[in-house]
């Protein structure tokens, strides 16, 4: 029975691709391993980036839309096993899929998505022996990158979306053919145009560029806990920066440096 991937991402059969990118960000703010740890999230968001990536997928969706499931055995509706090397254009093809030169068949691995996790950032903060004894909570100002409020992380200027890349077709990646003693090898790479996203923010907001999110200068409370010393790291989960796209953020890793006391 083939998947239902709509229903994976909560957006109807007739949703734009707008609305799946749009659908599958919120989720994967929610979701992502950095963010919520828990077994049961991880699993749900590893079904929704597959979900994700068949529907921003012209070809696979429209397997979808026939019934059947682009990524079972068959690759389509009442598919069975088949011929295993059904789709390679030739030996070329074949050991570009094995060795990782490329797409093999036209098929790709389809575009990727612009919303990325964020990285991780590392702050030092000068404790005496007497705070990091008893603990304390200390305010900090951090300069990182924050979700763009203007756009909310989509990159493009309020009414317009991103349009698919000419280039491309909306599949991120280019092919072309090289002769060599195989014979005509086919081999795939990210489009040069849309950077392997399939699709161009030709109207980006004017706020962050196109980038889903700004710097900004944030204050954060960090509870430094009792009987820390000099190097332990105190872990503050999200306060990192938010990724490309608006992804979600990194964590924020503060280092104690515990200053000399007079007496030693």
């Amino acid at each position: 029975m083939a998947r239902d991937y709509y229903a994976t991402l909560g957006v109807a059969r007739e949703a734009t691709p707008e609305q799946i990118k749009r659908a599958y960000r919120k989720l994967a703010r929610e979701l992502h391993p950095d963010v919520n740890p828990d077994e049961a999230a991880q699993e749900r968001f590893r079904e929704v980036t597959t979900a994700y990536e068949v529907l921003s997928d012209p070809k696979k969706r429209q397997v979808v839309d026939l019934g059947g499931d682009p990524l079972s055995n068959g690759g389509g509706a009442g598919g069975g096993m088949g011929d295993p090397f059904a789709g390679f254009g030739g030996l070329g093809d074949i050991m570009d899929a094995f060795f990782g030169g490329g797409a093999a068949g036209g098929g790709g691995r389809g575009p990727r998505s612009r919303v990325q996790p964020g990285s991780d950032a590392l702050l030092r903060l000068e404790l005496t022996l007497e705070d990091c004894a008893s603990g304390v909570n200390r305010d900090i100002t951090v300069d990182t990158a924050v979700l763009c409020d203007s756009c909310d992380g989509g990159g493009s200027r309020v009414g317009s979306a991103p349009s698919t890349c000419d280039t491309c077709g909306g599949r991120g990646e280019v092919q072309s053919v090289q002769r060599s003693f195989l014979g005509q090898v086919m081999t795939s790479r990210p489009c040069p145009v849309c950077r392997g996203f399939g699709e161009v923010i030709t109207d980006p907001c004017q706020q962050c560029g196109g980038d889903g999110r700004v710097r900004a200068r944030r204050t954060i409370t960090v509870k430094i806990p009792a009987g820390v010393g000099d190097g332990m790291r105190v872990r503050l989960a999200g306060e990192g920066e938010v990724g490309p796209g608006g992804g979600p953020a990194g964590d924020l890793f503060v280092e104690v440096e515990e200053l000399p006391h007079e007496r030693r």
